[in-house]
């Protein structure tokens, strides 16, 4: 099988247009479009079903399209394990990290490390736990660090460090003042929560579990900064990471929730394939962010 026809399917079928393939690719659709026939001519099947200038993949499409997803992913791993020969003093670097990561904890490290090696390409993609874990497991990111536990047994994780939660509120919510509060007083309230694939989250749901409680309504929002937004509004409770909430807790335009009990506490991990190979540059930075820890949290 031709490994240049089939990078085109999986593209085709990826964005779902011949146009944008053609785009992504940088050639031409007229050759987007031979080389799918070309394809089915060499397989002797229909891949893609043609309805006008739509289609969709045959069953045997969507066969190809998985296999080719993960030849393609094998591919890369192939170049990036001969690339792992070459030095520092050129290159590319990309970190997976779950949203707060990628935001809070990450930049500091990223200016250090540039600074050390300036001739590296870094680039940061930000997602979900789930979203991060998917991508290491298609080799698209050389370095992930995530805020949730990934239960994948292709994945080995290793804790990174520990990152405490919060509850928040209104600054003038209906709450009783002084002293710790008790789930009971929590109960009657909306809370601002994550999607579901997120390490805040599964803290969240984890939390308000131990809690007994279950929240009467929920508003779910992208990031944990919109939750801390949205309960500086006016509307609702939420559970962040203390460092998204400093700046409106230093402002006065939310309040801090005391429960009780110990502090909140979650872990972020850093994840691997066992048996793919580390780049030099990947290395160097795992070894950065494990020798120093950024006072951002202070």
């Amino acid at each position: 099988m031709n490994l240049h026809l089939l990078r085109i399917y999986v593209k085709v079928v990826e964005v779902q247009s011949f146009s944008r393939a053609a785009e992504a690719l940088d050639i031409t659709q007229p050759a987007v479009s031979k080389a799918v026939r070309e394809l089915e001519s060499q397989l002797e099947t229909v891949l893609l079903d043609r309805r006008g200038k739509t289609f969709k993949p045959s069953e045997s499409g969507r066969a190809l399209y998985e296999y080719g997803r993960s030849i393609l992913a094998l591919e890369r791993e192939a170049t990036e394990t001969i690339r792992a020969f070459s030095s520092l003093e050129r290159g590319r670097l990309s970190i997976g990290a779950s949203t707060t990561i990628a935001t809070y904890w990450l930049p500091p490290f990223l200016v250090d490390f540039h600074a050390r090696h300036p001739q590296v390409e870094l680039q940061v993609i930000s997602g979900n736990t789930r979203q991060i874990a998917d991508l290491l497991l298609e080799c698209r990111v050389d370095v992930a660090l995530v805020e949730g536990d990934v239960d994948d047994a292709r994945l080995n994780r290793r804790i990174w460090r520990r990152d405490e939660m919060v509850i928040i509120a209104p600054r003038d919510a209906a709450l009783p003042t002084g002293g710790a509060l008790r789930p009971a007083d929590l109960a009657d309230h909306t809370w601002i929560v994550r999607e579901r694939g997120s390490g805040s989250r599964a803290a969240t749901d984890r939390v308000l579990d131990e809690m007994g409680l279950t929240p009467v309504r929920a508003i779910e929002v992208g990031s944990n900064e919109a939750i801390v937004q949205t309960v500086a509004a006016g509307r609702g409770l939420g559970m962040v990471p203390r460092i998204c909430a400093r700046d409106q807790l230093a402002l006065g335009r939310i309040r801090r929730l005391h429960p009780g009990g110990a502090a909140i506490q979650r872990t972020l991990y850093r994840i691997r394939l066992p048996e793919r190979p580390i780049s030099p540059a990947a290395l160097a930075f795992e070894a950065l962010i494990a020798s120093a820890q950024p006072l951002l949290d202070e």
